[in-house]
């Protein structure tokens, strides 16, 4: 799947594009190798999503080590 990333020059946002490709079965191992202990990612943050702008400034900073969890608003 090929989702395009907007980008907005006049704000100073760059856009990426990212592919993605659905694989249940690669997935499923993440899951395991993360429930062994054996695959540990570095969440630098959990953030609700009013506040990306700010994680997009210390991003563009360099003052973050570590993947961001975005949390969606409260349904």
């Amino acid at each position: 799947m090929w989702m395009p990333a907007p980008g907005d020059e006049e704000r100073g946002v760059r856009g990426v594009d990212l592919f993605v490709r659905s694989d249940a079965g690669q997935l499923s191992r993440l899951v395991e190798l993360v429930d062994r202990g054996e695959l540990r990612v570095d969440v630098a943050g959990r953030v609700p999503l009013a506040e990306l702008p700010s994680v997009h400034a210390q991003a563009a900073e360099g003052a973050l080590s570590g993947k961001v969890v975005v949390l969606p608003p409260a349904a």
